[in-house]
């Protein structure tokens, strides 16, 4: 009688178990990629109020930017990559240390410059009214821009750009770990 009760509880615990995970994982919605890029454009649209010229303009410029930027960041993973390799190395010394993250420092800073270039060229499209409600909510736009993203559900992270290996090999992106803290952007 003991065994037939084990039996059951078992093959209960088993269905019950392998419902939910049934339900988050098919529950889960998925983003489609660009998300926020497509809900920071929208936003400027709405908040300009752009005619559309200007978001035919807009948008062009929207697109010159993900393909700039799409040249950038795998140079800067790629300089980071360099610099943290660098940890297999017994005894680097701090020069090299220092030329491997100034190399880091040189992409962000050409992606930082593309993107404010990318704001100017908005910015110059609108009239003064426009321009004042421009001025008016890009800090809030640049703040949300780096925002650290939800943590991923299993299933969620992107593949791994051509030529790397598997995504489970490679460590989360900063802000994705386990209990990371990051702090809030400055002058909050």
């Amino acid at each position: 009688m003991k065994n037939k009760l084990l039996t059951w509880l078992v093959v209960l615990l088993l269905v019950a178990n392998a419902a939910t995970i049934a339900f988050f994982w098919l529950g889960r919605t998925k983003q489609p990629p660009g998300l926020q890029g497509s809900a920071a454009r929208d936003f400027l649209v709405k908040e300009l109020n752009l005619d559309a010229k200007q978001q035919e303009q807009f948008s062009e410029m929207v697109k010159e930017h993900r393909n700039s930027a799409d040249q950038i960041r795998p140079q800067i993973r790629k300089a980071k990559e360099a610099l943290f390799d660098l940890l297999k190395q017994p005894g680097v010394s701090d020069s090299l240390k220092l030329a491997a993250a100034k190399q880091v420092s040189v992409q962000t800073e050409a992606l930082d410059l593309l993107t404010f270039d990318h704001f100017q060229k908005l910015r110059s499209i609108c009239n003064p009214a426009q321009q004042q409600k421009f001025d008016a909510v890009i800090h809030d736009i640049i703040r949300t821009m780096g925002q650290p993203r939800p943590p991923m559900r299993p299933g969620d992270r992107p593949g791994p750009p051509s030529g790397e290996g598997p995504v489970e090999n490679r460590p989360p992106p900063s802000g994705e770990g386990p209990g990371e803290n990051r702090p809030p952007p400055p002058g909050e």
